[in-house]
Parts: C-alpha cells; sequence; structure tokens
C-alpha cells in the first residue's frame, strides 16, 4: 500500500509539473506570437498582473515566460520599468546590421567548395518546412525554423567562435527581424533566398552566397525602421 500511494503521490507531482511547464510556455509562446506580429509593439510594457488575469496563468508561469522572451532577446528589464518589448535607436541598428553584415558575408565565403549532400539535405529539409510554416501563417514556427536554417548554416562554414558571434547578434536583432514576418511579400522573398543559398552552397559559390546573405538580412532591417520610424510618426 505504501508503495502505490507513493508511486501515486510521484505520478500527481509528475502531473503537475508537467502542467506547470506546458502553463508558462502557452504564455511565452502566445507573447512571442503578438510581439511577431507586431501586437505589442516596440517599448510596449507588458504588465505582469494583466498577463496572470488575461491569461489564467500562475505568476511564476508568467515569469518565466519573461525569461525565455528575454532570453530570445525580444523583451528587456528596465529599472523602474519593468518588461517592455526591446526597442532600439537608429543608430543602434545600423550598428548592429553592419556587425551582422561582416559576419555572416565573412562566414559565406568559406563555402568556396560544393558542400555535403548531408548538409544540402538537412538545410532543404529545413527551409522546405520554413516554406510551409510561412505560407500557414505559423510565426512561432517561423521563427525558430528561420533560425535553425542560418544555425545550420553558418555553424557548417567551419569557424565556431565565427557561428557563435553571428548567433549572438542574430538574437540581438530578433524584434527587428521578426517585424517583417505578417508581411508576405518579404516571407516570399525570404523563402526563396534559403533555396538560393542552399544552390549556393551546393555548388561552392561562397561569393554568390554572400551577395544573397547580404541583400536578406538588410530587407528586415528596412522594413523595421519604416515602420517604427515612419509609421509611428504619421
Amino acid at each position: 500500500m505504501r508503495k502505490e500511494a507513493g508511486f501515486g503521490t510521484l505520478m500527481r507531482v509528475a502531473k503537475s509539473l508537467s502542467d506547470q511547464t506546458k502553463s508558462w510556455d502557452a504564455v511565452y509562446r502566445e507573447l512571442q506570437r503578438q510581439i511577431i506580429a507586431g501586437q505589442l509593439r516596440p517599448r510596449e510594457r507588458l504588465v505582469e498582473d494583466e498577463i496572470i488575469e488575461r491569461a489564467g496563468a500562475t505568476r511564476h508561469a508568467v515569469r518565466r515566460a519573461f525569461d525565455e522572451l528575454e532570453r530570445m532577446g525580444l523583451v528587456v528589464r528596465q529599472p523602474n520599468k519593468g518588461v517592455q518589448v526591446r526597442d532600439y535607436s537608429i543608430p543602434e541598428i545600423e550598428e548592429l546590421y553592419e556587425i551582422r553584415e561582416c559576419l555572416e558575408t565573412r562566414a559565406a565565403t568559406h563555402f568556396d567548395r560544393p558542400a555535403d549532400p548531408e548538409l544540402v539535405a538537412q538545410l532543404t529539409d529545413i527551409a522546405t518546412r520554413h516554406r510551409a510554416a510561412s505560407r500557414e501563417q505559423r510565426f512561432g514556427e517561423v521563427f525558430s525554423l528561420n533560425n535553425s536554417f542560418h544555425e545550420v548554416l553558418y555553424r557548417a562554414a567551419g569557424n565556431q567562435q565565427l557561428a557563435e558571434a553571428i548567433i549572438h547578434y542574430t538574437f540581438a536583432t530578433h524584434p527587428i527581424r521578426t517585424r517583417a514576418f505578417p508581411n508576405e511579400e518579404l516571407r516570399e522573398i525570404a523563402i526563396a533566398e534559403h533555396f538560393d543559398m542552399i544552390d549556393a552552397i551546393a555548388k561552392g559559390q561562397g561569393d554568390r552566397l554572400a551577395g544573397i546573405v547580404r541583400n536578406h538580412i538588410q530587407r528586415p532591417k528596412e522594413f523595421y525602421l519604416k515602420a517604427t520610424y515612419i509609421q509611428d510618426t504619421l
């Protein structure tokens, strides 16, 4: 009897922990979706009590969701202001994207020989799933698959320190990049460019890849600047 009771207690604890995990993850994914879709704008505060009431979640779950949003670079914690959707000044944006262009185009030139067919197949699979998620407007998956595509690509360039630096600055620009996600035309261009990148590495055309990458990272920046610093002043 004691063993059965102990097992039952463990099962209830496991279920409770599972429910808590689902709870914070659900809050995180909904807030992520709202930021990506532009429903939560740059500099907008995320009020803990309001989210608790709206989501029907625990305070622990909401704070855990905030932690994950901060880790992904989508929000920042400000003294006396709480949690806010991340925002950037125009000089900060230009500086971040200058760094990204230097790092990513440099990594691209490493692909001066035809890539391993396994890498080509892996990137094709990710790009195909990204395309499907984009056309079905599953923006959370678009976000994660896009990150996966670029991480796999740059890690395959052979310089892991360079890849880590690229990942760092990609995280730093998440709110800029995701602002363009609701725009179907830009998403379709990004999809086409992913497949062009795959074709370039399959043929060992590093210089061509660098040109594609340069255009690929600039469009979301230009969209963000127009949406944030032009539309917001109208």
